[in-house]
């Protein structure tokens, strides 16, 4: 009995640390939201303060997701031409506290974001839609699933009213991109008609020999690289003595089976002829189209719009795998594709002429990717292919694919095309360089080594992009 009443003041203690800690972090998170809400509210145009309200409240509960607070409110203390002002407050249930009779801690945060004038943006998200992206960190949060939380954040600070000036045009990337199949008939794609190919006929031949395999390698546990990323796998079990041995007659046949069809699903590869792959400048050069038997390539490039849902929706649809196919790195394809979405000539004419100063429309590229190049050019049929042996002529290929990289990246930038580049969890060093290289300056390169950081660079970018600033 004395012991347990000695223990109290440990409990107390420890249930005290345990909830002070959620505490801070329920907080932060709080305030976070409130001015992420207040700079998304200072980018659009609205005054009224009714609708800033309603606003305010759907931007803090979408960030406010999975927290641990009940009770959110949200209120719109000052709302005019120059500046935006909230103040927002919840409830954080207490769990050992309880045992004090403490039920709940309030929170509150407030934020006061400037506006700044209203300028037309053009923005293209390229994202590596990789099988790497699978990769969980340590809360059992997967690349992805960051990525896609960071993009709807940056869309909901960009894009908030249905006339919004910003318009963003999504590109999925990983070994190809996918230009959706409502393009087949357009004049820059290269794509033949879908067909199929009927089984052979099957022919059966009597035998009475076999080869039958006497001694095998032992199998045992091993690991196979899928885009950097390791997965078990099961090797050895190689037979290693043979003999053809009678057997009673048996049947033998090669053929029949059941029709092969083969489709175009969307996906794309380079332009085969020079450098036409590397800008935009040759609209009449067709992009191969490939017919498969399945989906090779992801979710499909969304054009420049301020469609917020339309672009909610695509981000949330993105997928790094379709069936067994689990997609390697080409980021040559994700930036040119960026490009095309921003240029004014075909494949898509969307964007707005280039302005020389960059300035209306501002003209935003932003590359994301969480590894190194893993495949090359070929020029024969413009695929995107494996890396060859060993690996000494292996790295000389990914040299060759790196400098394709930052040849789009020059271009862009001899176009006046702001790029910011994000790299996430990279861990080659050669490819932080790439990324640095590729973007406008070193302020726009982000080194998110970690889930935080990543959700920190979007929200750094969308604000630079806003121009619109916390004020303290």
């Amino acid at each position: 009995m004395i012991t347990a009443i000695l223990a109290l003041p440990l409990i107390f203690a420890i249930g005290s640390g345990v909830d002070g800690a959620r505490y801070y972090s329920a907080r932060a998170k709080l305030q976070n939201a409130t001015d992420m809400a207040a700079l998304a509210l200072a980018a659009s145009s609205e005054q009224d303060r009714d609708v800033l309200g309603q606003l305010a409240a759907s931007y803090l509960v979408a960030n406010m997701s999975g927290a641990d607070v009940e009770g959110l409110d949200v209120s719109v203390t000052s709302a005019d031409a120059e500046q935006i002002e909230l103040t927002a407050s919840g409830k954080m249930p207490l769990t050992f506290m309880r045992l004090a009779n403490l039920v709940d801690v309030e929170l509150d945060a407030d934020a006061r974001a400037m506006r700044s004038p209203i300028r037309n943006v053009e923005l293209a998200l390229v994202l590596d839609n990789t099988w790497s992206m699978s990769e969980q960190d340590a809360s059992g949060i997967s690349k992805i699933n960051t990525l896609k939380e960071a993009s709807r954040e940056l869309v909901n600070a960009l894009i908030t009213t249905d006339d919004s000036p910003v318009r963003i045009g999504l590109v999925p990337y990983a070994d190809y991109v996918n230009v959706g199949t409502t393009n087949r008939n357009a004049a820059w794609l290269d794509v033949g008609k879908d067909y199929s190919v009927p089984p052979s006929e099957q022919v059966c031949v009597e035998k009475t020999e076999k080869t039958i395999c006497l001694a095998k390698k032992p199998t045992y546990a091993c690991t196979r690289t899928v885009d950097g990323v390791a997965e078990p796998a099961t090797c050895g079990g190689e037979c290693t003595s043979q003999e053809k041995q009678t057997v009673p007659p048996y049947k033998s046949c090669s053929g029949g089976g059941s029709t092969t069809y083969y489709k175009w699903y969307g996906c794309v590869g380079s332009r085969k002829p020079g450098t036409t792959r590397l800008d935009d400048q040759s609209p009449t050069v067709g992009y191969p189209g490939y017919l498969e038997t399945s989906q090779k390539c992801l979710s499909p490039i969304v054009k420049l719009t301020n469609d917020r849902p339309a672009l909610l929706k695509a981000i949330d649809g993105m997928v790094i795998k379709v069936g067994d196919y689990k997609p390697y790195t080409y980021i040559p394809a994700g930036m040119i594709w960026g490009q095309n979405v921003l240029s004014r000539t075909e494949p898509f004419d969307d964007g707005a002429d280039y302005d020389e100063q960059n300035v209306d429309p501002r003209k935003v590229l932003i590359l994301m990717t969480d590894g190194d190049n893993t495949l090359r050019f070929n020029a024969n049929n413009g695929r995107h292919i494996s890396l060859s042996s060993p690996a000494s002529k292996a790295a000389t290929e990914v040299s060759e694919t790196n400098k394709d990289t930052l040849s789009i990246c020059t271009y862009a930038k001899s176009k006046r095309i702001e790029i910011f580049t994000v790299a996430f969890m990279v861990s080659n060093s050669t490819a932080k360089t790439m990324l640095e290289t590729c973007a406008s300056d070193a302020k726009h390169y982000f080194d998110a080594s970690n889930r935080s950081k990543l959700l920190s660079a979007f929200s750094g970018i969308a604000r630079s992009i806003n121009q619109v600033r916390l004020a303290h």
